[in-house]
């Protein structure tokens, strides 16, 4: 198989997590098999999925590294349960976690890197809590912080909803709904930084979809996990205009 071939192949798949749920996993092989390079399974946040991390797993998967991304229950083509997808805990959320976690670690025999994006993050500290042992590392993009509203969420949601309508802001918070946030492809744009162009809002907006997580979400409006407690290595990645 080419570089190339290796590059633009995905395989997707299903791993089974608590609840009878179905966890959608998608798979980027690597172009070039390096020895010794854990995997990398990528998380996503509120109102997206796996998909989100397309260029990053073609990217890393290009360099040699075996890439996975999950959509978490009620996401992407994870199973959907209508009547419970909003009421979903923090840790039933982390379940879907440490489902795929173990279903990596028992197809390829190495821990993973886990990578959590801005919600996701946050999960990816609540898992690590309880199971730093089992990953190689952890990487946090622009995440919410484990101390609530003291530095992190209450700071976070100032500055997402800064650049949005109050009427958007109103309705979120009324129906405690946060894809009204992303509801129009201008909300989308106003969603990133300054430089993401007109252009991709408009091709991704449909994709995002209604959180699944309201109740995991208003969860980690208070401290949830102490980092001092996990031991393996992570890296904070953040920069000035994160959203």
């Amino acid at each position: 198989m080419s570089s190339e071939q290796s590059y633009t192949d995905k395989e997707v798949f299903f791993v089974d997590s608590c609840e009878s749920i179905k966890i959608e996993v998608l798979h980027y092989p690597p172009a070039n098999i390096i020895l010794n390079h854990p995997p990398i399974l990528f998380i996503h946040g509120i109102t997206i999925a796996a998909w989100a991390w397309d260029n990053f797993c073609h990217w890393f998967s290009n360099k040699g590294h075996d890439c996975y991304a999950m959509s978490f229950r009620g996401h992407g083509q994870s199973t959907k349960t209508p009547k419970k997808d909003k009421w979903w805990s923090l840790n039933e959320i982390t379940n879907d976690v440490s489902a795929v976690t173990d279903a990596i670690f028992a197809r390829t025999g190495y821990k993973p890197v886990l990578v959590g994006h801005s919600f996701g993050g946050g999960i990816v500290q609540n898992y690590l809590k309880d199971n730093h042992q089992k990953v190689a590392g952890g990487v946090l993009f622009a995440s919410i912080s484990p101390y609530s509203y003291r530095t992190g969420i209450f700071k976070f949601f100032l500055r997402l909803y800064s650049n949005i309508p109050i009427l958007a802001i109103f309705k979120t918070i009324f129906t405690l709904e946060p894809y009204t946030a992303v509801g129009t492809p201008k909300l989308v744009k106003r969603s990133f930084s300054k430089a993401f162009p007109e252009s991709m809002a408009i091709e991704l907006h449909p994709k995002f979809e209604k959180a699944s997580f309201v109740t995991g979400l208003l969860e980690v409006f208070k401290p949830f996990v102490d980092p001092s407690i996990i031991k393996c290595p992570m890296i904070v990645i953040g920069a000035e205009e994160d959203k």
